[in-house]
């Protein structure tokens, strides 16, 4: 068994885009909102914005540093 943490990005029925555990278990690691104003100026690149931003947030985090390199974020929407 591999110490892999493999994680995905979906998008909700309600909107709201997480990034969480590929089995789905449990709470999301992170959650993106965006206000109905920003939802409408972006949106069909809502996803797109939101894939970015944890994208960011991995590889430029110092929390994140060490697990970057073995993180496996598939671009998944439901």
């Amino acid at each position: 068994m591999s110490d892999t943490a493999v994680l995905e990005i979906v998008e909700l029925n309600d909107g709201e885009i997480v990034l969480r555990h590929a089995e789905g278990e449990g709470e999301p690691l992170l959650r993106i909102n965006f206000s109905e104003e920003a939802g409408e100026l972006l949106r069909q690149s809502r996803f797109e914005v939101a894939r970015e931003m944890i994208d960011h947030a991995i590889t430029r985090s110092k929390l994140w540093q060490e697990e970057s390199e073995e993180l496996e974020v598939p671009a998944t929407m439901h």
